[in-house]
């Protein structure tokens, strides 16, 4: 059995992941509550939303020849690097309603910032690509806890160290390389 569906998907959800607006989240999340209640709230809602996306692209895979999954990986990676460089990231805000229980305002408020995000796209087009859902939701979610973790730990020191263009940048080229990659085994190589 290869781990490369495993190993791929890990580095590019984490690479796509560093500095996002969920990893901003989690970084004034672990400001204002406990460390661990944030990693723990984080660490639910990515298995929760990593599944969704693998069950998606999982269906995809079944019913969609291959050329096309690949192409449109391809061409997804591609956008998801321009995105990167060109969108902007919106500011989350806090509805303190939600619950009174940290736990659940920060598993909600992840949702709601991760839902449809380019990581959770991305999981979903590696999905279709490999056809291997358990490697691909476990390098996904590994992922995204990893970072995350990272973020609450490291709260602003972090964010100081390290300009977040440059993390961007790099993010960004990870994908539009992925891209170009796939695109190229299919139509080149």
């Amino acid at each position: 059995m290869s781990l490369i569906p495993f190993i791929t998907t890990f580095i590019m959800i984490a690479v796509a992941e560093l500095g996002d607006k969920t990893q901003l989240l989690t970084f004034g999340l672990a400001t204002k509550y406990s460390a661990r209640v944030v990693i723990a709230a984080v660490a639910c809602a990515s298995a929760l939303l990593m599944a969704l996306a693998v069950f998606s692209g999982e269906l995809l895979n079944r019913f969609i020849p291959l050329i096309y999954i690949q192409t449109l990986s391809g061409i997804l990676f591609i956008i998801f690097g321009l995105w990167i460089v060109f969108g902007r990231e919106e500011e989350e805000e806090e509805d303190e309603t939600v619950s009174r229980s940290p736990f659940w305002l920060v598993f909600t408020a992840f949702i709601l910032a991760e839902l449809g995000d380019k990581t959770q796209i991305a999981t979903l087009a590696l999905t279709a690509q490999y056809g291997s859902p358990l490697q691909v939701w476990v390098g996904a979610t590994l992922a995204m806890i990893a970072v995350n973790t990272l973020g609450a730990l490291a709260g602003k020191w972090t964010k100081d160290l390290i300009p977040a263009r440059a993390v961007k940048l790099v993010g960004a080229a990870m994908f539009i390389i992925f891209g170009l990659w796939t695109l190229g085994e299919l139509f080149v190589w």
